[in-house]
């Protein structure tokens, strides 16, 4: 298992904070969150009652916005009686799945919070673990998932760039089955970023399971809006295209501002070829105007 690297801050500060927040000072339940590796482990410490419910499930939320590998909630120091408060876990399970997309479970319950785990429909929805460190074995052998990112300027070109990256990444990662409908993806919602969000941002494309992940960042906090265009209608056909070829799509907040906008694509096992070597020019040889990349394989 990786390095144990601890940071600090009030969870309020933002999605990059993390250390150790009172939640309610009505009813206390203490967040206490370090990495290991990359593997994000919080520990509710405290009651978990009806007024730290909703704080509880959005600082979760938040958690997965510093893009661990995993979370996992470290249950020992966590009570409850209320077995209808432990669906905040199933309900942050389900919100970061697509975006993000990030692994979530649970560890290390006491005997009286296991038994009220057993009782609830938590396990069904969330993988639960007797101790932090199966569970910290298990996600660290798991797949891990494939990335590459690009930074976006605010310029006409930019569709093109990423239209080319989607097309390199699918036929590297041995998919390039899905490479025409990434592509229509990629293309428009960059499109967006430049015409309609009017800043740069960022492309990122991520491959976990059988799940590709198209998502585009920009600096313009206001949600994109679908709106089916008339027939006579030139252009506007944007997110009508994004929606019909992805199996859904969504935006979350980014801080300090902006949104990002992401659409998941289910990967048919018969897409699937042999993944490309990286021989040859690499996909990183984009023109200079992408500057920065980040990519994870």
């Amino acid at each position: 298992m990786g390095e144990m690297a601890s940071r600090s801050g009030g969870l309020d500060t933002g999605a990059g904070a993390v250390g150790t927040k009172t939640l309610d000072a009505t009813a206390p339940l203490l967040l206490e969150t370090h990495f290991r590796g990359r593997i994000l482990v919080v520990r509710p410490g405290g009651q978990l009652t009806p007024a730290t419910y909703e704080r509880l499930r959005d600082r979760l939320v938040n958690c997965a916005a510093e893009e661990p590998t995993a979370i996992v909630v470290d249950l020992a120091g966590m009570r409850a009686t209320i077995a209808s408060l432990l669906m905040v876990f199933p309900t942050v399970c389900d919100r970061i799945s697509d975006w993000p997309g990030v692994p979530f479970a649970l560890a290390a319950a006491s005997p009286p919070l296991r038994t009220l785990l057993n009782a609830s429909a938590v396990p069904r929805f969330v993988p639960t673990y007797h101790s932090l460190s199966e569970a910290l074995d298990d996600l660290e052998a798991a797949p891990r998932t494939r990335r590459h990112q690009i930074q976006l300027p605010c310029d006409p070109g930019s569709p093109r760039l990423a239209r080319r990256l989607v097309e390199q990444s699918c036929h590297q990662w041995g998919i390039p089955g899905m490479a025409n409908d990434a592509v229509v993806i990629a293309s428009e919602l960059t499109e967006n970023m430049v015409y309609h969000a009017r800043s740069e941002g960022w492309l990122r494309l991520e491959l976990r399971n059988n799940r590709l992940t198209v998502a585009v960042a920009d600096a313009d906090p206001r949600p994109p809006q679908l709106r089916v265009p008339g027939l006579r209608a030139v252009g506007g056909r944007g997110l009508v295209l994004v929606d019909k070829l992805s199996r859904t799509w969504g935006t979350a907040s980014r801080l300090p501002q902006g949104k990002v906008v992401w659409a998941v694509l289910t990967v048919a096992s018969r897409t699937h070829t042999r993944p490309t070597p990286s021989y040859g020019r690499p996909v990183t040889e984009l023109p200079a105007a992408a500057a920065q990349y980040s990519f994870t394989n």
